[in-house]
């Protein structure tokens, strides 16, 4: 009986550490912006392009961009080429950039974290030096000539300090 109430107390303890470190790992303040935006099932129409809106408080900082794509195996080609821009409060089209993200090598292994036919690749983008606080849009399209590119099931953005 006592060595079942010890076991209990270790496990309690266990995962009332656990849950505080997650939390505290969860409170990244450097990240000033992360989100994504799902696609839909049948596919990414070539002509849409995604639109994300950040709201960046700080002015004179540069900031790290990063795209993270989420793929399902029905993803048929290895790399994904994105075109990637954003507006500021001022301007429109400051930056342009195209990307091309490896999703999976030569020999079709995914190269993303995931797991159950969902990867998850993440790449950076650059970085950018925001002028003045306000709403940026960042904007994102493919470039493959599918009219409907399957397998793409998420496309986020993520800003950091």
């Amino acid at each position: 009986m006592k060595n079942l109430l010890k076991h209990k107390t270790v496990l309690r303890k266990s995962l009332i550490l656990l849950f505080a470190a997650s939390f505290c790992m969860a409170c990244d303040e450097q990240t000033v912006y992360h989100t994504f935006q799902s696609l839909p099932a049948k596919g990414w129409q070539r002509k849409d392009t995604l639109f994300f809106n950040a709201m960046v408080p700080d002015s004179a900082t540069l900031y790290n961009v990063s795209v993270e794509v989420r793929n399902r195996n029905n993803y048929p080609y290895q790399n994904l080429p994105l075109l990637i821009y954003y507006d500021s409060p001022e301007a429109q089209n400051i930056k342009r950039d195209t990307l091309e993200l490896k999703l999976a090598d030569s020999a079709g292994i995914w190269l993303g974290d995931g797991w159950g036919g969902l990867y998850q690749s993440t790449l950076s983008a650059g970085r950018i030096r925001i002028g003045k606080a306000g709403e940026y849009r960042f904007k994102i399209t493919h470039l493959l000539p599918d009219e409907v590119l399957p397998g793409i099931n998420d496309i986020g953005i993520k800003l950091k300090r």
